[in-house]
């Protein structure tokens, strides 16, 4: 008797990144913040008792959103994988990936290496839109492969080592499939 398996397609180019530290540094100030209400808020009430009375679901809340918060934005969000196969190109953000893009190689029908600014021209890192409309996935830097699809689509991924992600996606291109 044969058994069948699924055999995943051979990743050809894979990057990971995680963002600047700046972004954590960020999640931190937001902590740091946050931490800081619900502790005041803790030392105005004459006892955590009467708090509880007086609160009863914003201060189980406040703590879940607390704990929850660093943990949803580094697991979900704060890094960036690209990968490309034989027929696909896929990016994601997240250890557990929270946002997904798959492009079918087939569909790309431009690409090309290019230096931004992500602050001025995107408002930063992170999953974004240009102003004309392109859809922008970058984690730190500012290089990437500026790719435009058959429909029409231009997204821009974020790269530190744009020249080996195009040339993946340029052989990819040329064997589809292979």
């Amino acid at each position: 008797m044969a058994v069948a398996s699924f055999q995943p397609a051979a990743v050809i180019y894979r990057e990971e990144q995680n963002f600047d530290w700046r972004a954590y540094a960020a999640v931190l100030v937001v902590e740091v913040l946050l931490w800081s209400v619900l502790l005041w808020q803790v030392q105005k009430a004459p006892n955590l008792l009467a708090l509880l009375n007086r609160r009863p679901v914003e201060l189980p809340l406040g703590v879940a959103a607390c704990v929850a918060l660093p943990v949803v934005l580094f697991l979900g969000f704060l890094r960036m994988t690209t990968e490309v196969t034989p027929t696909v190109l896929r990016v994601w953000f997240g250890w557990i990936p929270t946002y997904r893009r798959i492009i079918e190689v087939s569909t790309i029908v431009r690409l090309e290496v290019v230096n931004y600014r992500p602050l001025a021209d995107y408002w930063g890192w992170g999953i974004r839109s240009g102003r004309d409309g392109e859809r922008v996935l970058n984690a730190r830097g500012n290089r990437g492969v500026l790719i435009e699809l058959s429909d029409g689509t231009r997204l821009l991924i974020g790269s530190q080592r744009p020249e080996a992600l195009a040339l993946a996606l340029e052989r990819t291109m040329l064997r589809p499939g292979v």
